[in-house]
């Protein structure tokens, strides 16, 4: 199978030729790397040149001005030739097993469409000292109950087949959040999933979440400003509204219970204050600890995850 290697990148160049650094060193190496230079100032360009590579072609496609990330992906996996599409984000790493070992899970069993892998949670201060560990635990179909849960993690993960990723559609670029949990919900529905049973991915948190464009919470709604995750859980919500009924009442409570977790937990990184509204809209869909643990400074809950 050949595997092409996509990584988006926005204004990081020493964290892009760390990641790209991480694709080049893998025990397997990559068929083709294809980098979206989304907006960057300056232009990556010039730089390329130094970057290059005597064993995988790289090819550079730039944006002029900055789009979503997810309209970025979409247009490497347009650009790509291989039949496994994987993606990594430029803040983001891979061990070097990380190829090898999910196109094994693919050789093992061909009706898997997707393969993730788990995560190393490191910081942006020290991308060496490993915070917490996200293991990988669910494999088969995970229909319906992905919905309940983003169990497969960030595009970093996952490496996917081309003809799956074409059939679903891509990422949607009217998602304002979790566009990569609405891919990985539709891919569900049409495949099985396998794992690498490994971390491969070093996920880096970094200390101010605005630089993250995953961090950053604000979107214009109708001319106003609004919680970006929280629109991306109503549309969630909304897409999937009839699958999530036919789940019955307490399944239906849970699904919308964890999603507002999951804006409370994102917006948590900027504040107790700011994560309240959605910590209260979380327990009073179904009540849980997980929930309340919430309230307890960050440094406490990683020191909790540490020893989970």
């Amino acid at each position: 199978m050949k595997v092409s290697v996509i990584i988006i990148t926005h204004n990081r160049p020493l964290e892009f030729q760390a990641a790209l650094k991480s694709v080049l060193q893998q025990t397997r190496k990559p068929d083709e790397i294809i980098v979206i230079d989304d907006g960057s100032n300056p232009d990556l360009k010039p730089n390329m040149a130094n970057l290059s590579s005597d064993f995988v072609p790289i090819k550079l496609k730039r944006f002029e001005v900055p789009q979503k990330p997810c309209r970025a992906r979409n247009k490497g996996a347009e650009i790509a030739s291989g039949d496994i599409l994987m993606f990594l984000d430029d803040d983001d790493t891979w061990e070097t097993t990380k190829i090898r070992e999910q196109l094994s899970v693919f050789e093992q069993n061909p009706d898997v469409g997707l393969v993730y892998s788990g995560r190393l949670i490191v910081s942006s201060k020290n991308r060496e000292k490993i915070l917490y560990r996200i293991k990988p635990k669910f494999a088969g179909n995970l229909y319906p109950e992905i919905l309940s849960q983003n169990v497969i993690g960030p595009p970093s993960s996952v490496a996917i087949k081309k003809l799956l990723f074409t059939e679903v559609g891509g990422f949607d670029p009217n998602m304002k959040a979790y566009e990569d949990y609405d891919l990985w919900i539709r891919c569900c529905q049409k495949t099985i999933i396998g794992h690498d049973n490994s971390c491969n991915v070093r996920y880096t948190l970094t200390e101010k979440p605005n630089a993250q464009r995953s961090g950053q919470i604000k979107v214009q709604v109708q001319g106003k400003l609004s919680y970006r995750h929280l629109e991306g859980v109503h549309q969630l919500l909304d897409k999937y509204q009839e699958e999530i009924e036919l789940q019955g009442t307490i399944k239906a409570r849970i699904i919308r219970a964890t999603r507002f977790f999951a804006v409370a937990k994102s917006l948590r990184r900027h504040g107790l204050r700011q994560s309240l509204p959605f910590i209260w809209a979380s327990f009073c869909q179904y009540p849980s600890l997980k929930v309340l643990a919430l309230i307890m400074p960050p440094r406490i809950i990683q020191l909790v995850r540490g020893f989970i």
